[in-house]
């Protein structure tokens, strides 16, 4: 409880000072100061950016000598040898923190005028935009060699290096085919207490997840009149057909778990004649290969959609000292088109390549032929807490 308190103080302190900030949006973004302009120009970021030219970039980021990353993630400590291995004489400094404290650090570095970091390499898309980019505290880089073969989408405001994505599973031990073809069909009273969702209070991915349903209300009509042949009625005070999805599943006895492995055991551990399906981590497949007992996997074919996405970001961060080294490592961790050189470390089960020309991971689809909804950064800022309210407020 003392942990959910705090997140709700938190979400609501950035929530107020994203609506006292920036209540425009991205339209509102913080003008250049004279200074930044000028660091953007000798650095060849922002309007300055030039085509990408590796042996240039090379050559300027061996005079800088080093880069330091800030990673939420450890594999930082992966592909950080293999570019000092490709790039002899630029050290990788990398960092691993989590992705809530890097903001933080970032805040408190620019604040100092302490610039250390140069690249960072996080999740929370929605925090960074308001609290980092829109503060004109970080800018994106995309090079201009692969800009082709990234998916739309994915450039702007900051470069998207994989997106992960929550999916709905099935026992495939238990049953032929997926049991359901409609997000809709879980609030049939036949998965009365057969449908299983990680707690949105400790999981805020899956704050996200409830924000894509609402955001998306319009789709969610339309596929609850093609579901039950009818338009739909909303109950009362319920605003549109997303936030009544929500009430529904709540109201149909959804089961509530505390974390996306939990989930993915319950469906394909399960010894029930008709086992429940969940809604949890893609990446949670992994897991298959280290307990062959897990019986379960992706229903690939549900409408409107099959999943949420969510983004893992890169960006360059205001005065970096270190800006052609920059530019070298994020290129190097783009990878190429066989999910290789910096990407490798990411080209597991459960990461989506944005590039378009990159073979799917053994036992995946290729991001560009999935139904999905894409997490809104801007949505979610604008309205993760009033959802999160509305689904406490309806738990039975």
């Amino acid at each position: 409880m003392k942990n959910f308190i705090s997140f709700l103080l938190v979400l609501s302190l950035l929530l107020l000072i994203s609506l006292a900030a920036w209540a425009g949006g991205q339209e509102e973004r913080a003008a250049l100061s004279p200074e930044t302009d000028a660091w953007l120009k000798s650095a060849g970021l922002g309007e300055y950016t030039e085509d990408f030219d590796e042996a240039a970039l090379y050559e300027a980021g061996k005079k800088e000598g080093e880069v330091n990353i800030y990673s939420y993630s450890s594999r930082v400590f992966k592909f950080g040898p293999t570019f000092e291995e490709k790039y002899p004489g630029i050290k990788v400094n990398g960092f691993d923190i989590d992705s809530p404290e890097l903001v933080t650090k970032v805040l408190a570095e620019q604040e100092a005028q302490n610039y250390v970091a140069d690249v960072i390499f996080l999740k929370d898309p929605s925090t960074v935009i308001h609290e980092l980019y829109d503060r004109n505290l970080v800018f994106g880089y995309v090079p201009s060699d692969i800009k082709g073969v990234i998916l739309k989408g994915f450039q702007k405001p900051l470069l998207v290096h994989h997106t992960s994505m929550d999916v709905l599973i099935y026992n495939d031990e238990k049953m032929s085919a997926p049991p359901i073809n409609s997000l809709w069909d879980l609030t049939k009273d036949e998965w009365r207490g057969r449908f299983i969702f990680p707690d949105p209070q400790k999981l805020s991915e899956f704050i996200e997840v409830l924000a894509a349903v609402v955001e998306h209300s319009k789709e969610m009509e339309a596929e609850y009149k093609r579901v039950f042949g009818e338009k739909i009625k909303l109950s009362p005070g319920v605003e549109n057909a997303g936030y009544e999805w929500v009430l529904r599943i709540l109201n149909n006895d959804v089961i509530i778990m505390g974390s996306t492995n939990d989930v993915a055991k319950a469906v394909g551990l399960s010894d029930q004649a008709d086992p429940p399906v969940g809604w949890t981590a893609f990446s949670r497949l992994r897991d298959k290969t280290k307990n062959p007992n897990l019986k379960f996997t992706v229903m690939y074919d549900i409408e409107p959609v099959m999943g949420v996405s969510t983004d893992v970001i890169m960006a360059i961060v205001n005065q970096a000292r270190h800006p052609n080294a920059a530019k070298l490592l994020i290129r190097w961790m783009m990878g190429d088109s066989k999910g290789g050189t910096g990407y490798a470390p990411y080209y597991v089960l459960g990461n989506f390549s944005v590039r378009d020309d990159v073979t799917p991971v053994k036992g995946s689809r290729k991001l560009s032929d999935l139904n999905y909804w894409a997490s809104d950064p801007v949505y979610v800022w604008e309205n993760g807490l009033k959802i999160l309210e509305f689904w406490l407020a309806n738990l039975k």
